[in-house]
């Protein structure tokens, strides 16, 4: 597959080493663009999380999600589910490094201590390990600040798909919109998700 990691990187990775990521991978440092503008975790929905990404050494990245009224779950209390997916939109994006298109396998969340309105939940991720299509991550969510208490923990596992994959069970006109967008061209963030 074009732009995956090679074969020798990803048997490296199986031994306990990190894998290597796409040549042309976001530096430290980079901003992170929405993958798609109607996307629930970084897109301008009103009521959606609108996160935004930051890339980070070692394959790792940090975003923010801060809690509205709109979010609850319990009176005054992010909604569990919604935390959940603020983990799935961090983790998801750390398949920004190796290019491909993928999806979630499996998500996990343990909720550590409840979330606020109003608090912003900073969320940092990493690439855990890479096997072939299967890609690892982890990530904590701390209150108000990227050293605050500990909220949440969240690990998933993302497997890589075709392009296809997104035309076939999505609406395939939006999804051709949203890969012929010229706003977009150049932001590795939109490979993750067409």
């Amino acid at each position: 597959m074009s732009g995956s990691i090679s074969q020798a990187a990803a048997a490296a990775s199986l031994d306990g080493a990190r894998p290597v990521p796409h040549p042309d991978a976001p530096a430290p440092g980079t901003a992170l663009g929405q993958h798609y503008a109607r996307c629930f975790g970084c897109g301008d929905l009103e009521h959606g999380l609108r996160m935004r990404f930051v890339v980070g050494e070692d394959l790792s990245l940090t975003g923010t999600f801060t809690v509205e009224p709109e979010h609850q779950g319990a009176p005054g209390l992010a909604h569990g589910g919604l935390l959940t997916t603020a983990f799935d939109e961090a983790l998801g994006a750390l398949q920004v490094f190796f290019r491909e298109p993928a999806v979630t396998a499996e998500l996990r969340t343990q909720f550590r201590r409840p979330v606020p309105v109003g608090s912003t939940l900073h969320i940092a991720a990493r690439v855990d390990r890479k096997e072939g299509r299967k890609l690892w991550g982890s990530a904590t969510g701390r209150l108000d600040a990227l050293d605050g208490p500990l909220a949440a923990e969240s690990s998933a596992l993302f497997v890589v798909v075709p392009a296809e994959h997104f035309v076939r069970h999505g609406r395939a006109a939006e999804v051709a919109a949203a890969m012929a967008n010229p706003a977009l061209a150049g932001n590795p963030y939109v490979e993750v998700n067409p």
